[in-house]
């Protein structure tokens, strides 16, 4: 049998899609009949750490700010020249994106052209509230259409796919966001000693509901409970001032380094997704991999992530009251919350691990390039 050589795409910078490239780059290297080639942005976070792995590739140069974005727009026939040579010369039999790129859509035709498959993971199907992408989301959907096959990370992003962007179901495999690794997790222990720390971590967007989690907040300790929050991620956050005043409330307002990440996932209690829309969270997947307990509304593919009662909670709607009920659940049984944390972790080291994901996504780009 011959082995499938595999390209591994993205060219982003920072955020979920070059930790996720990394995970799966690592996961697949270490499975037979595979050989895998990576397609990296130099300007990426992760970029030291995936060549590491000491895999062959095709890395470009890409951006950093507007006027280096434009700069680069003259170096674009160049690489795409280059980018068609690595695959012929390398005989890539498939190219797996795992999250798209600004530039990704000029680079599709040359892959059609010398007849490669083209696979994308999908992360939204549609843009989420206040996110109105214009000219992104229409350059995104021309993508969409135009890949071979899709992956996406949750059923609730698979319908949306189906639905308004008209692709078909048969070409569609869902397969979860994995855990992103910050340091050793273990199974946590209730804090008797201090108070019950909630985290709210990732970007600031309006969707993401951080109004409903600060009025939660207010309520619980209103009623007298021993709580605290911290808010830590990027975004405007002059909206929900006057809530991020309320006493025990901590902000760290910006880009958290990869380096710091560990450090706040140790000093939070439980992870509160208060979404009022969601595809899936990367954020869900991460509090499994440190084995924090979660609290979500049951919003997009958050219920899919979320196992209710075992690693964490589904409030029962999203207004802050049934955040506050699903809270004070943790607060008064400190054998549950124990619970979720070690069925947290568990879960992040079966379903959710990079060997099992790396599985599944070799079965399905070696099903489309035998039926090619």
């Amino acid at each position: 049998m011959t082995d499938l050589n595999l390209l591994l795409w993205h060219w982003g910078r920072r955020g979920g899609g070059p930790k996720i490239t990394l995970e799966l780059a690592r996961a697949l290297s270490a499975l037979p009949n595979v050989n895998v080639h990576l397609s990296l942005s130099r300007q990426s976070e992760a970029y030291e750490e995936t060549m590491a792995l000491g895999l062959p590739g095709f890395h470009v140069d890409t951006y950093t700010d507007v006027p280096s974005a434009l700069g680069a727009m003259f170096r674009l026939p160049a690489i795409r020249s280059a980018f068609a040579h690595y695959l012929r010369d390398h005989r890539i039999d498939i190219v797996d994106c795992t999250m798209s790129h600004l530039w990704n859509p000029l680079f599709l035709p040359l892959m059609r052209r010398i007849r490669i498959p083209y696979v994308l993971t999908l992360h939204d199907a549609i843009p989420h509230p206040g996110e109105g992408y214009g000219v992104r989301g229409a350059m995104i959907r021309h993508e969409v259409l135009r890949a071979d096959h899709l992956i996406t990370l949750s059923e609730h992003v698979k319908s949306q796919a189906i639905r308004d962007l008209s692709y078909p179901a048969d070409r569609i495999d869902v397969i979860p966001h994995g855990v992103f690794s910050w340091g050793e997790a273990k199974p946590r222990s209730f804090p008797r000693d201090r108070p019950f720390r909630l985290l709210f971590f990732g970007r600031i967007h309006p969707y993401k509901g951080l109004d409903l989690l600060l009025d939660a907040y207010k309520q619980m300790r209103a009623k007298g409970f021993p709580v605290e929050l911290l808010v830590a991620g990027p975004g405007d956050i002059s909206p929900y001032a006057e809530g991020l005043a309320t006493e025990g409330v901590q902000v760290d307002n910006r880009w958290i380094p990869v380096e710091e990440i560990e450090g706040i996932l140790r000093s939070g209690d439980l992870m509160v997704l208060p979404y009022v829309e969601a595809s899936q969270s990367g954020v869900a997947a991460t509090a499994c991999g440190a084995a924090l307990p979660v609290v979500a509304t049951p919003v997009g593919g958050l219920s899919e992530q979320v196992q209710d009662k075992r690693t964490g909670l589904l409030a029962a709607a999203p207004p802050a009251s049934a955040l506050v009920d699903a809270i004070t659940i943790f607060l008064q049984d400190p054998s549950f919350y124990e619970s979720c944390s070690r069925m947290a972790l568990e879960y992040a080291a079966t379903d959710l691990a990079w060997p099992v994901i790396a599985s599944k996504t070799l079965e399905v780009v070696s099903g489309l390039v035998e039926k090619n």
